[in-house]
C-alpha cells in the first residue's frame, strides 16, 4: 500500500516535493536540529579522517545513556553533523581538510611494508593496491545503510589514487635511498663523532639574523680554482640553506635554536654547562648567604674597611694602595680579623681558579652600581665589597663551567679585553667557536653557536626597564598567584612525568614527592631525591627564569635595575608577590610537578639502567635526558644510575635536561629572542609554559614526520619516525589534551561566579571542547585562545598580558576621573572592576572569594 506522505519522506532531502505540509515539516526539523560546535567538529574530523566519526560518537551515546538504541544514537549525530556542517560550512571544509590530511597518514604502516624496490609506478601500483582496499573500507563506514556498498565502491578508487600517490612521494626504492643518503653525506659539514660535532655532525646551515656575502670582497679572474675534474656526474652541493629567522628566535627555546642552527650535541652542551653553572652557584649563594653575612654587615657599618677593600685593586695609584697585610691590620677586634681572613683565602682560592691573572699584587673585586665618569671616586659609588666577591666568583664558576663542558683548556684562554669590559664568559665563548670550526663546523654554523651561547649565558642576565620589569612581576602575581592556579598546576605532576617517563617510574615517585612537597629540604637530607635545590632551582622567583648565576630578586640586573627608580616601592612590591605566590600554594605545588618530573626521569633511568637488556638501552637512549651525549657519556649516566648516586654530575645532567624538555625553567628552555630583548620579555608573560608545549610537540611529532618524509616510509629510519610522530601525538592527545584540558576545566568549575558545573564538563561534549581548546593554546604557544569570547576577549590576542593589564587599569582610572567630573553614580566602579583583576594583594583575594562565596570583591562583574 502506497503511503504518499512516507514517499515523499524518503525523497533525497532537499528536492522540492508537492507537499506543502512535508516541505514545511523538512524545514522546521532542520531548523530545530541543535548541536554542540565542539562535539560535531570533533565528529567530523574523525570521520573525514578515517570514516568511523559517527560511529563513535554514536557508541558515546549509547554508553553514556543519551540514546535508547543504535538507531536513535546513529541518527542523532548524523543530524547534528549535518546541522552543523550546514551552519558552518566554511568551518566544517576546513575541518574535513584536516581530518582528510590527517587520515592520509594513518596507514603509513601498512605502506612501509611493501614497495621496497621498484620504480615509482611500481611503488604507486603496490601502494595503490592497498589504498584501495583501505578506502573500501572507509567508504563502507563513512556509508549510511544500504549506500555503504556504493560508498566502498567509491572509496577503493579514490584510495587508489590517493594510495598511489603516497607509494610514489612518500616511499623510496632503495636506489633512491642510497641516492638521497650519497648527497646528504656530501652535503653535511665535517664534524660527525668530534666532540662539538657529536654523532650527527654539524648542521649545514647558513648564518643566522646576519648572512655572509660571498663574492663581494675578490675578483673572480683572480681567484684561485679548487677543481680538479670535470664529470657530468659530480655531486651538486647546494648553498647553506636553513637557518632560523626572527620567527625561529621568536617561538623556538634557545635549545632547540642551537640545535637547528648548530647541531644537537652543541645545543645539549650548551644545557648542561647551565645546569652544572646553576648546581655550583647555588652552593656560592648557600656559602654567601651564611658564612659571609656577616662580613657583609661589617662593609656596611664599617665605610672604612670598605674603603681599603675598594683600593686593594692595581687601578689604584700605588702609595694608595692596599695589601691584605694592610687591610688585616685596620681590622680591630678578633672577629674582624677572622672576617679580613676568611675574606683572602676566599679571593686568592678564585684567582686559582680563574683564568684571568691579576699578577702578583694583592686583589679585591668590585662593583660600581653606577658608570664613574672620573678618576677619583666615593665609596658609597661601589657596591658591598661582598656583593662583588660573590659575583666574581659567580663570574669564575660560569666561565669554567661552560669551558669544561666544551672540553676547552681554560690555559689557553686569552684574557679579557679591559678597554671595553669584556667578560670572561665571552672569551670563552670566542674559543668554542674557534674550536668548532677545527672540528668541521663552517664559519656560519661556528657564528650561529657563539650567538645561541651569549644568548643563552650573557643576555638571559640582562635586565630591561624598570617599567617592564616591574609590569611583568605585578601582573603575574595577580593573575597566577592563587589557590585556583595552584589546582591547575597539580596537573603538572601528573601529566609530563607520565608522558616522559611512563605510569610505573611516576607511581614509584608520587610517594617521596610528597614528603618532599611537605618538606623543601627533603632532598638536601635524603639522597634519594633530586630536590630543585640540588639542580639550583630554588632561587626561581615569581615565574623567571632561573638565570645562570644570579638569584632572580636580589642579584639579577633586573632588579638592580628596579631599585634605582622607585628605592622604596619596588622592593615592598617583590616582598608582596613572592608572599602571594608562597601563600596562595602556587609556588609549592610548582616545586612539586617539578621535582615529580626530573626524579621520575631518574626512576625510569634507573629502572631500565638496572634491566641492562638491549631493549632497556636502546629505550634509554632514546630518553629526554640521553638526547645528545655520545656514547661514553651514555655509559657513564647508565653506570651512575645503576649505583643510584644522585649527587653524580652525570645524573645532575640527566635529570636537568629532563626537566628543561617540559618545564621553562632555564635559559636554555627560553627563546631566544626573550634572551637578546629584555624589554621585550614581557610578551612571554604567562606564555613561557604553552611555548615549551609547542616545541616539545615540534620535537617529538614535528620533526619526526619531516623526518619521515626526508628518509621515506619504507626506509627503516621513516618507519621508525613515522611510527614515533603518530605514537607521540597519541599520547599527548590523550594526556595533556584531554588529562589537563579535563583539569583545567574543573578548576574553573570551583568558581562560583560562573556557570561552569562538572555535570556539563564530563559529557562527550565538555571533554571534547576542553581537548580543543588545550591543544588550540598548546600548539600555537598560547597564542590562539578559542573559547576568549566566553570572557570577552578575541581568539588571537597580541597584545601581552602586563601591557593589556595597564590599558584596563589606566582606562578604569581614566572612565572613573570622568564620572567624578560628571556626577555619575556609582563613579569608581570602572577602576574597582580593573583593580579587582589586576592589582596584587586585591586581584588574589578577589578570587578567594570567588571560590569560596560565590561573590566579587569590589563589583559584581
Amino acid at each position: 500500500m502506497s503511503n504518499w506522505l512516507l514517499d515523499e519522506m524518503r525523497e533525497t532531502k532537499g528536492v522540492k516535493s508537492d507537499n506543502w505540509l512535508l516541505d514545511e515539516m523538512r524545514k522546521k526539523t532542520d531548523e530545530d536540529t541543535e548541536y554542540n560546535a565542539f562535539r560535531s567538529a570533533t565528529t567530523g574530523f574523525i570521520e573525514s579522517a578515517i570514516g568511523a566519526g559517527d560511529e563513535l560518537d554514536a557508541t558515546i551515546r549509547l554508553l553514556s545513556g543519551e540514546a535508547q538504541d543504535w538507531s536513535q544514537a546513529i541518527g542523532q549525530s548524523r543530524a547534528e553533523l549535518k546541522a552543523f556542517e550546514d551552519a558552518n560550512p566554511n568551518a566544517s571544509m576546513v575541518i574535513n581538510t584536516m581530518g582528510l590530511g590527517a587520515g592520509l597518514f594513518i596507514p603509513g604502516a601498512g605502506i612501509a611494508k611493501i614497495a621496497q624496490a621498484g620504480t615509482k609506478l611500481d611503488r604507486a601500483l603496490k601502494v595503490g593496491g592497498l589504498g584501495a582496499a583501505e578506502g573500501a573500507v572507509y567508504g563502507f563506514l563513512s556509508g549510511e545503510g544500504e549506500d555503504r556498498v556504493t560508498s566502498a565502491g567509491i572509496g577503493a578508487v579514490a584510495g587508489g589514487a590517493l594510495g598511489g600517490l603516497s607509494g610514489a612521494y612518500l616511499t623510496k626504492n632503495t636506489d633512491e635511498i642510497k641516492e638521497a643518503t650519497r648527497l646528504l653525506d656530501a652535503q653535511t659539514y665535517k664534524g660527525k663523532g668530534s666532540y662539538i660535532g657529536g654523532e650527527e655532525g654539524f648542521r649545514n646551515v647558513g648564518r643566522a639574523k646576519e648572512s655572509s656575502r660571498p663574492g663581494v670582497t675578490y675578483d673572480t679572474s683572480t681567484a684561485s680554482r679548487q677543481v680538479q675534474d670535470i664529470k657530468d656526474d659530480a655531486i651538486i652541493v647546494e648553498q647553506p640553506a636553513g637557518e632560523s629567522g626572527t620567527v625561529g628566535s621568536v617561538f623556538l627555546s634557545t635549545k632547540d635554536w642551537i640545535a637547528k642552527n648548530v647541531g644537537v650535541r652543541a645545543a645539549r652542551l650548551a644545557e648542561d654547562a647551565e645546569i652544572m653553572t646553576r648546581h655550583d652557584q647555588r652552593e656560592i649563594d648557600e656559602i654567601f648567604d651564611t658564612e659571609f653575612l656577616t662580613a657583609s654587615e661589617l662593609f656596611d657599618n664599617n665605610k672604612g674597611l670598605k674603603s681599603l677593600a675598594l683600593r686593594m685593586n692595581k687601578s689604584i695609584k700605588e702609595d694608595r694602595r692596599v695589601s691584605w697585610e694592610d687591610f688585616t691590620a685596620a681590622a680591630k677586634s678578633p672577629e674582624e680579623k677572622a672576617i679580613v681572613r676568611k675574606l683572602e683565602e676566599q679571593v686568592k682560592t678564585l684567582q686559582e681558579l680563574d683564568f684571568v691573572k691579576q699578577g702578583d699584587i694583592d686583589y679585591f673585586p668590585t662593583k660600581a652600581i653606577d658608570k664613574i665618569g672620573t678618576k677619583e671616586a666615593r665609596p658609597d659609588a661601589y657596591d658591598n665589597p661582598v656583593m662583588a666577591l660573590k659575583e666574581y666568583a659567580e663570574d669564575v664558576s660560569a666561565s669554567r663551567a661552560l669551558a669544561a663542558r666544551f672540553d676547552i683548556d681554560t690555559k689557553d684562554l686569552r684574557p679579557p679585553k679591559s678597554d671595553i669590559g669584556e667578560s670572561r664568559l665571552n672569551v670563552v665563548i670566542e674559543a668554542i667557536e674557534k674550536e668548532a670550526k677545527k672540528q668541521g663546523a663552517s664559519t656560519e654554523v661556528a657564528a650561529n653557536l657563539g650567538n645561541g651561547l651569549r644568548s643563552q649565558f650573557v643576555a638571559s642576565k640582562k635586565g630591561g626597564n624598570t617599567v617592564g620589569a616591574v609590569a611583568r612581576r605585578v601582573t603575574s602575581a595577580s593573575l597566577l598567584a592563587n589557590p585556583m592556579n595552584a589546582i591547575l598546576n597539580i596537573a603538572e605532576g601528573v601529566t609530563a612525568p607520565i608522558y616522559q617517563n611512563g605510569v610505573k617510574a611516576w607511581m614509584k615517585t608520587v610517594p617521596r614527592a610528597v614528603l618532599s612537597t611537605l618538606n623543601s629540604e627533603l632532598g638536601v637530607r635524603n639522597k634519594g631525591w633530586i630536590s630543585n635545590k640540588e639542580l639550583g632551582l630554588d632561587k626561581d622567583f615569581m615565574g623567571e627564569i632561573a638565570n645562570a648565576g644570579k638569584k632572580a630578586m636580589d642579584d639579577s640586573a633586573d632588579a638592580a635595575s628596579l631599585t634605582k627608580l622607585f628605592q622604596k616601592a619596588v622592593p615592598g612590591i617583590d616582598v608582596l608577590n613572592k608572599t602571594l605566590y608562597k601563600y596562595s600554594g602556587v609556588q609549592t605545588v610548582n616545586r612539586m610537578g617539578q621535582e615529580l618530573l626530573s626524579n621520575s626521569a631518574v626512576q625510569r633511568g634507573m629502572d631500565l639502567a638496572n634491566d641492562g637488556s638491549e631493549k632497556a638501552l636502546a629505550k634509554l637512549r632514546k630518553h629526554d635526558g640521553m638526547r645528545g651525549l655520545t656514547e661514553s657519556e651514555f655509559k657513564s649516566t647508565v653506570r651512575a644510575l645503576k649505583d643510584k648516586d644522585l649527587s653524580n654530575p652525570y645524573i645532575i645532567n640527566f635529570a636537568g635536561a629532563a626537566l628543561n624538555k617540559w618545564q621553562p625553567v632555564s635559559a636554555s628552555t627560553m627563546p631566544k629572542a626573550f634572551h637578546d630583548n629584555p624589554n621585550g620579555r614581557m610578551a612571554y608573560s604567562m606564555l613561557s609554559y604553552m611555548n615549551k608545549q609547542m616545541n616539545s610537540l615540534r620535537n617529538d611529532v614535528g620533526l619526526n614526520i619531516l623526518r619521515a618524509q626526508e628518509k621515506g616510509l619504507n626506509s627503516k629510519e621513516g618507519a621508525e619516525a613515522i611510527k614515533l610522530a603518530m605514537l607521540n601525538s597519541a599520547k599527548y592527545a590523550g594526556i595533556f589534551g584531554v588529562v589537563a584540558g579535563v583539569w583545567d576545566d574543573y578548576r574553573k568549575t570551583l568558581d562560583l561566579t560562573n556557570d561552569k558545573t562538572l555535570e556539563k564538563l564530563l559529557t562527550p561534549e565538555g571533554v571534547s571542547s576542553a581537548l580543543m581548546n588545550q591543544l588550540a593554546s598548546n600548539m600555537s604557544s598560547g597564542i590562539l585562545n578559542i573559547r576568549a569570547e566566553e570572557y570577552g576577549g578575541q581568539p588571537v590576542e597580541p597584545i601581552p598580558a602586563p601591557i593589556s593589564a595597564g590599558f584596563r587599569l589606566g582606562s578604569g582610572l581614566f572612565t572613573a576621573g570622568e564620572r567624578v567630573y560628571t556626577g555619575a553614580d556609582e563613579p569608581l566602579t570602572p577602576l574597582l572592576r580593573a583593580g579587582q583583576t589586576y592589582m596584587p594583594g586585591l586581584a588574589n583575594i578577589d578570587r578567594v572569594m570567588r571560590m569560596t562565596v560565590g561573590e566579587r570583591l569590589l563589583t559584581d562583574d
